[in-house]
């Protein structure tokens, strides 16, 4: 099973091949495969898993802040 994550690069997705090392069901920790200050894609498991693909143009979502009450 190759483990992989998906790099943000001038409105294009890179699929690049990760070494993993301890998880939990929540994080993973990625040893080796990107470099400090690589942007690496998040969302859904779905969406990363059966929709992303290798080159895709993708838009980047700002942040959410919290509203003010």
């Amino acid at each position: 099973l190759q483990r992989v994550v998906f790099v943000y690069s001038g409105a294009k997705v890179k699929m690049v091949p990760v070494e993993t090392g301890i998880a939990d069901s929540t994080y993973m920790e990625i040893k080796s495969g990107v470099a400090a200050g690589d942007e690496v894609v998040t969302g859904s498991f779905s969406v990363i898993t059966r929709t992303l693909r290798d080159g895709m143009t993708v838009r980047v979502e700002k942040p959410k802040t919290a509203e003010k009450k």
